[in-house]
């Protein structure tokens, strides 16, 4: 009962508060922000989910498109909560170790103080990595760009696609997969299904998990059918 109790108020604290509004910009590329913008002078503020607020002058933004791509896309984006937004924050949730990251892992046998999974070394080691496809690698960075994902690495390791990604917070981990979900649903609305091989780790290297993503998972998490949080705890690889 204590388990079931305890998974539940993790999930509780990890769901989306608020859906997304992504903005596309006249480029082509997409910015994830927690709300629609704003305008002041000639210029739109945008507070991204990070919690970045950036502006943009209004003639970068294709509005007709960004309306369109909301309405299409309703809630696709998940958007996480840094804490500060919370009306009343409980301090159980807050200060309790049970809802981290680090304690499920740990919970799974995994830490996130190991060090990254070495299975992939003695077969052709760095050399077995190769590039991207053109189509995929600008369908990656322009959605992972756009979620202010900047350290991150695109490769092709024994035929399959491999995202590897700096996350030192749990946001940021679930920020990631968000994004790649996005990527696999785009790059599957375009003929492109495909799965995705996902390694998380810190900025000291230390694991913070690995995933493999199918393109219907990413249907499930951009559709709302399973938050970041719940794909983590079932699809995390030891």
């Amino acid at each position: 009962m204590k388990r079931s109790l305890l998974l539940v108020v993790l999930l509780l604290a990890f769901a989306p508060v608020a859906l997304a509004y992504n903005i596309v910009l006249k480029n082509g590329s997409i910015l994830f922000a927690r709300e629609k913008y704003t305008v002041k002078a000639n210029k739109a503020i945008i507070t991204l989910q990070n919690g970045t607020v950036v502006s943009y002058d209004l003639e970068q933004i294709d509005v007709p498109g960004t309306e369109k791509y909301n309405k299409e896309n309703s809630g696709n984006v998940i958007a996480l909560e840094t804490g500060g937004d919370r009306a009343a924050p409980t301090p159980q949730l807050t200060a309790a170790p049970s809802t981290t990251l680090q304690d499920i892992i740990r919970k799974r046998k995994m830490t996130l103080g190991a060090a990254p999974p070495k299975k992939d070394q003695g077969d052709g080691g760095p050399s077995s990595f190769q590039s991207v496809e053109p189509a995929i690698e600008q369908t990656f960075r322009r959605i992972l760009d756009g979620a202010s994902i900047t350290q991150y690495r695109l490769a092709t390791y024994r035929g399959k696609v491999r995202l590897l990604a700096t996350a030192n917070t749990e946001e940021a981990v679930f920020n990631t997969l968000a994004a790649t979900a996005r990527a696999l649903s785009d790059l599957a609305k375009n003929g492109k299904e495909m799965n995705v091989d996902i390694v998380l780790t810190t900025s000291s290297g230390d694991s913070g998990g690995t995933f493999e993503m199918s393109p219907d998972q990413a249907r499930q998490i951009i559709n709302g059918n399973i938050n970041t949080a719940d794909y983590f705890l079932r699809n995390v690889i030891l």
